[in-house]
């Protein structure tokens, strides 16, 4: 075959083929099927977060300051690694990070010289959890031994559990309601508490490896304030978030 093309000797035709032959399976792979099960997932996804923010310290912003608990609401961040211990459960380690930071005034006082008085407040929560996430059908099926063959989609639900790290400051100036004097102040509370979650999802394949994701979590978690917040009930940490991104499955 060598002699039908002058300029291809047979050394030459014979490492064009090895090439081929080991090219092939590698592009295959990359584009359709992985050469085995795949057993951990590594996703990140970012979205919104909407805190529920139904206790006495934000019904006190929302009567004495401008502050609406839409304002409460900003950027969430998530990440996860999920490792499969059956074919449709997943073990999953969450991490989240979600922060809202408000500018507001009294509502109903200004200062001595006719100007506002201003306030920040910044609100985060950081949960992190681990849970069991369960697929409504199968991820993908075996072909033979040898290859693994992802579906287009897979939906899901989960549930978990953990901890709430959280920390929410007031800075600015007050009204002191006994006296009607006006002072500034930080104020502070922040600590760790229990949190549960549960979720609803979906995964759409780009290719073998990696996958399109999004997610609709509720997470319930509440705990007590510090000192500075002494006359006021536990802080509401719960909230919804939506979130879309990226995963990689190995």
């Amino acid at each position: 075959m060598a002699e039908d093309f002058p300029g291809l000797r047979r050394p030459h035709y014979w490492g064009l083929v090895f090439l081929m032959l080991t090219a092939t399976p590698t592009a295959a792979q990359s584009a359709d099927f992985l050469f085995q099960q795949p057993w951990v997932t590594f996703g990140v996804r970012g979205g919104w977060a909407v805190p529920r923010a139904q206790s006495e310290i934000f019904g006190f912003m929302t009567e004495k300051l401008t502050v609406n608990r839409s304002d409460l609401s900003g950027l969430a961040f998530q990440a996860d690694l999920a490792v499969r211990v059956r074919d449709r459960f997943d073990v999953v380690l969450s991490v989240g990070h979600n922060q809202s930071t408000v500018r507001s005034e009294f509502r109903n006082f200004v200062d001595t010289d006719d100007l506002p008085i201003e306030q920040t407040t910044r609100f985060l929560r950081t949960p992190v959890t681990i849970g069991v996430k369960a697929y409504l059908w199968d991820r993908g099926r075996s072909v033979s031994r040898f290859a693994w063959v992802p579906n287009a989609w897979a939906p899901y639900v989960g549930v978990g559990a953990g901890l709430m790290v959280h920390e929410f400051t007031q800075k600015g100036d007050f009204v002191d309601y006994a006296t009607l004097d006006i002072f500034g102040k930080n104020f502070g509370s922040k600590g760790a508490t229990p949190a549960a979650h549960l979720t609803t999802g979906v995964e759409l394949s780009i290719d073998s490896s990696w996958l399109a994701t999004g997610e609709a979590r509720y997470l319930w978690s509440r705990d007590d304030m510090s000192r500075d917040f002494v006359d006021f009930d536990r802080i509401d940490l719960s909230g919804f978030q939506i979130t879309v991104g990226v995963a990689a499955r190995f």
